[in-house]
């Protein structure tokens, strides 16, 4: 024994005396390039190996005696190891019977994965068959329960990491091998996971990054397998066999989140110990390998609002380590769209376009004092680029000088930029309606296209593709200008620029639904119902998914043109048994643009029951609207512990927009309820007493299903958009709550037509509040054996998918440190348009009251649809101002409209009603002054202000303009569909 001991101890010697590889010898490895250390001359270990004869010559027949000769066996071993000779290295370990040295005592179980590994290597190095022996070595590791004795690990990892490369090596790619190379790579990170980050990290750099790429290539081959099957958890012995497939593979998307985040954190610790910050210019080669690699895999496995946070916090560790790096900016672009935090969005955009050259400081100023002739969402006046696209580029050219500090020495490809522009699009588009900030965007992306494609003649069909991608991107975008201009001369030139974009996307991809769509609907915004209609049937051939293209189709067969009600019917049925999945697959649904589409196209196919089939057809259809509504949940908004009278300034952005102070509600309609139960809505100020409105009197915090239901945190809870306003109807206290109709007595069926006649208000038929609890009751007394789909938190949606994140958010890189102080834009403005949804809910209800000539049910409706949104929803004030017209109080109704202006200025329908008072009143050149800033601006389609506008003309003498405002009005309403195609969503 103490012969092997001194031979061992004298053999570290040797090697550590003799051995002086650089820390970077495997700095350049890969699975096809394996580094083997320095082997030493054989001359040294001739003394060692003496020694160790002369303890395998002891002749004794003892048990511990021959326990002894093994391990002597495996240190000589070892020798032969390490001077290259490796045929008598495994004769050796052979002839030791390392086999039943396993488990004896700690030394031996040292020298036992020793030998494994010297096996493994040595058989590998003799270009034997040698993955059995690797694989060994890796269920060794695996079945371990303790991995800390330094010796132990360092041979683990010695081994593994020859094997574990070996296996991802191209010879060694093949579907039967998959469970093999996916141990070795376990048991190499688990071998490593006690040592400091700097240990032996180049290695671990090299297994880690190769380790990643296979992950991410069987996952999405779909042949990733977990390291416990789906069908042997609890889970999977109790799914049933219909939901099998489903559950398993959301299972393993769980476990393939978990795993591949793990991965990324491990890398991204061993990237960070060996980089410091570069030089200015420098790039820093693994800092933007570790950030590509990781957005690759972010985007496989997505994650909740605390997931894209954390992402986002990992990419600013990366610029820490990078020097203006367009790259890490782009990804730090793309996830700050994706959390929806758009205001710093649009810091990286710019940051990112400078520093690929596409921008400059002077360039940006330049564009600010061009003509402000189009307005946003706000009314707000903003710049246009201008008209002619010669002196456009002209203009950019000039401006593009070096300013600022030194751009990045990095190239980016066409592909990164061209991604970024066209998201960038989407995003001026869809959530910050700046059609001029999208204009210069696409036509970015266009120059830089144009640009490329001049500079060579051979293209591939990718390159081609994208060229498809980049003129639909353009014709989106001046199609959307267009919408927001109020100039004349312009905006007939933007439209024909959408057009010819759009019409040119199809003549390089004529097989995208998407482009026909968007051609479709340019042509229906420019009234040409017949060739939207045609072009609109050919997005639905290629996609019948689609619910805004049957949607599209529906509005246009409503035109008088067409005239076919009946059409438009059963083709709003049409779409909405092909998008039945949205709202059927779960009891509650997330809020998306999805359940925004599939409610307003509800709402057309109510509005054309009501035309078709009468009135109290049309009330059972609003009540499957509202039903659909109740279904809907969104992210909680604002801490708890926040006050509730902030509700409205996060959904609203806050009324400073507009300079205005508000105590109360404008003086808004403030409804008191009596000891009968009925309504009284009186008009002006709201009383001194009264600090806030109705609206917020019932958004009090409360307690729903064991959370709170206050629309008050961005935690990642979710809650229910009727539970959100249902504090006043369930708390009977509030004697300030509108909401005292009593509960629904009726089933969701055929009965609720019976209830008309039965309930004085109609309005219980419509309360969303109602049918949550009825679906609520239902689901209870149903089917509550849910799998993996559903929890019991508080009804809101959850799945496998949901322990996955949280489990990635706290033990990984995406794990956030810092404290969140508010709610994203993304966040507000999903609140904003569920709040606008349920307004509108009741707006279609009020008006159907309205049309009938039942005031008293249509003040009722306002009055709720007030009680959602009564700041931001200018819809709410116009129809009760048209209320008040139908009780012949005219003054009223011109406050109620200027009401609606104070909340958005360039409100057309207000406009127009509040013009059309005067006229009555006989204000004339007040009427005129509103209709020539409507007809000019955002209300240039409206029938009715040319009407209008034309009597005026006609009062006063004006006889040519009269008949020409006429011929405009008679032909802008033959194109005018039952709802605006405004509706419909601007890029898809």
């Amino acid at each position: 024994m103490g012969l092997s001991i001194l031979a061992e101890a004298n053999l570290v010697n040797v090697l550590e005396s003799n051995r002086s590889d650089s820390k970077k010898l495997f700095a350049n490895d890969s699975p096809n390039n394996i580094t083997l250390t320095t082997r030493v001359t054989p001359s040294l270990m001739k003394p060692i190996q003496q020694q160790l004869s002369i303890a395998l010559g002891d002749k004794e027949p003892s048990a511990e005696t021959q326990l002894v000769k093994q391990m002597a066996r495996m240190i000589l071993a070892r020798t032969w190891f390490e001077c290259g000779e490796y045929q008598k290295a495994v004769d050796a370990i052979n002839e030791a019977g390392y086999k039943t040295v396993e488990g004896t005592f700690a030394y031996s179980y040292t020298l036992y994965v020793q030998s494994l590994s010297i096996r493994a290597m040595s058989l590998d190095l003799l270009h034997q068959n040698t993955m059995e022996a690797y694989d060994q070595l890796a269920s060794t590791v695996n079945q371990s329960t303790s991995l800390i004795d330094h010796v132990v690990v360092d041979w683990a990892e010695e081994g593994l990491y020859r094997g574990t490369l070996l296996a991802l090596s191209d010879s060694c790619q093949s579907s039967d091998r998959i469970p093999q190379t996916m141990r070795l790579i376990r048991a190499y990170q688990k071998a490593c996971s006690s040592q400091l980050n700097t240990w032996k990290v180049y290695k671990r750099l090299a297994v880690t990054r190769y380790s990643l790429e296979y992950f991410s290539s069987l996952y999405k081959a779909d042949q990733y397998l977990p390291p416990v099957d789906f069908s042997e958890t609890e889970e999977g012995k109790q799914c049933s066999e219909d939901q099998f497939i489903e559950a398993k593979r959301a299972y393993n998307h769980q476990l393939f989140s978990i795993e591949i985040m793990q991965l990324h954190t491990v890398y991204e610790k061993l990237v960070y110990s060996i980089t410091h910050f570069p030089r200015s210019g420098q790039p820093n080669a693994l800092v933007l390998d570790f950030v590509d690699r990781l957005a690759e895999d972010f985007a496989i496995v997505g994650g909740s609002e605390t997931e894209k946070r954390g992402y986002v916090e990992a990419l600013n560790r990366a610029s820490m380590k990078t020097f203006n790096s367009p790259c890490v900016t782009r990804h730090l672009f793309h996830a700050l769209v994706q959390l929806g935090d758009y205001e710093e969005a649009e810091h990286a955009l710019r940051t990112y376009l400078y520093l690929v050259d596409l921008e400059s400081k002077a360039l940006v100023e330049s564009r600010s004092t061009t003509a402000a002739l189009a307005s946003d969402s706000f009314g707000y006046n903003t710049p246009v680029p201008s008209a002619d696209e010669v002196e456009e580029l002209a203009i950019a050219e000039s401006m593009k000088k070096s300013d600022g500090p030194q751009r990045s020495e990095e190239v980016e490809t066409l592909d990164n930029k061209i991604k970024l522009l066209v998201t960038a699009v989407r995003m001026y588009c869809k959530e910050l309606c700046k059609g001029s900030d999208a204009v210069n965007m696409a036509e970015m992306a266009e120059q830089i296209y144009s640009k490329e494609m001049a500079s060579s003649d051979q293209h591939d069909d990718h390159f081609i593709e994208t060229g498809a991608v980049v003129y639909r991107t353009l014709g989106v975008a001046f199609g959307f200008l267009a919408s927001q201009t109020f100039d004349q001369d312009r905006r007939p030139k933007y439209h024909e620029k959408a057009l010819v974009s759009l019409r040119k996307s199809i003549a390089i991809n004529n097989q995208s639904w998407e482009t026909y769509y968007q051609l479709g609907l340019q042509l229906a915004e420019m009234r040409d119902i017949v060739q939207a209609i045609q072009v609109v049937t050919q997005s639905l051939q290629l996609n019948s998914q689609h619910l805004p293209s049957w949607h599209l189709l529906a509005l246009l067969c409503t035109c008088p043109i067409k005239d076919n009600q009946a059409q438009a019917l059963k083709t709003c049925e049409i779409a909405l048994t092909e998008a039945s999945k949205i709202t059927n697959k779960d009891s509650w649904v997330d809020y998306s643009d999805d359940i925004l589409q599939h409610v307003l196209l509800q709402m057309t196919q109510t509005l054309l029951v009501e035309r078709v089939q009468g009135a109290e057809a049309a009330m059972a259809s609003q009540e499957a609207l509202f039903q659909t509504f109740g279904k809907i949940v969104v992210p909680e908004l604002i801490p708890d512990s926040t006050s509730s009278n902030m509700l409205h300034e996060a959904i609203s952005n806050g009324n400073a927009r507009y300079g205005m102070v508000l105590s109360g509600s404008l003086g808004n309609m403030s409804v008191q309820d009596g000891s009968n139960g009925t309504y009284s809505a009186k008009e002006g100020s709201a009383p001194a007493t009264r600090n806030r409105s109705a609206s917020s009197a019932s958004l009090q915090p409360r307690s729903v299903g064991g959370h709170s239901a206050s629309v008050s945190s961005f935690t990642g809870r979710k809650f229910h958009l009727a539970e959100m306003f249902s504090n006043g109807h369930l708390d009977k206290s509030d004697v300030s709550s509108v909401r005292s109709v009593p509960p629904p007595t009726t089933s969701k069926s055929g009965a609720g037509g019976q209830s008309l006649h039965r309930h004085g208000s109609k309005l219980s038929l419509l309360d969303p509040k109602s049918l949550i609890r009825k679906q609520k009751k239902e689901d209870a007394t149903g089917n509550t054996a849910r799998g993996l789909s559903t929890t019991s938190d508080g009804g809101s949606v959850s799945s496998i998918h949901s322990v996955a994140t949280s489990i990635i958010s706290t033990h990984t890189l995406l794990q956030t440190t810092t404290t969140l102080s508010r709610p994203t834009t993304h966040a507000r403005l999903q609140h904003q348009r569920s709040c606008k949804m349920l307004c509108d809910l009741w707006l279609l209800s009020a008006e159907g009251f309205l049309r009938a000539g039942k005031l008293e049910e249509a003040l009722k409706a306002v009055s709720e649809a007030e009680n959602v949104d009564w700041t931001t929803h200018a819809g709410v004030w116009c129809l009760l101002g048209r209320i008040r017209l139908a009780q012949n109080k005219p003054d009223k109704a011109i406050s109620a409209f200027q009401k609606g202006l104070v909340t958005k200025p360039n409100d057309v329908d207000c406009r127009i009603w509040l013009a059309r008072t005067y006229i009555e009143q006989g204000h004339l050149e007040v009427a005129e002054g509103l209709l020539q800033a409507i007809t000019q601006e955002n209300g240039w389609d409206h029938a009715s202000a040319w009407y209008y506008l034309a009597e005026i003309y006609k009062k006063t003498d004006r006889l040519e303009r009269t008949k020409d405002c006429l011929f405009y009005a008679l032909e802008l309403e033959s194109t005018t569909p039952i709802q605006s195609f405004t509706i419909l969503p601007r890029f898809v």
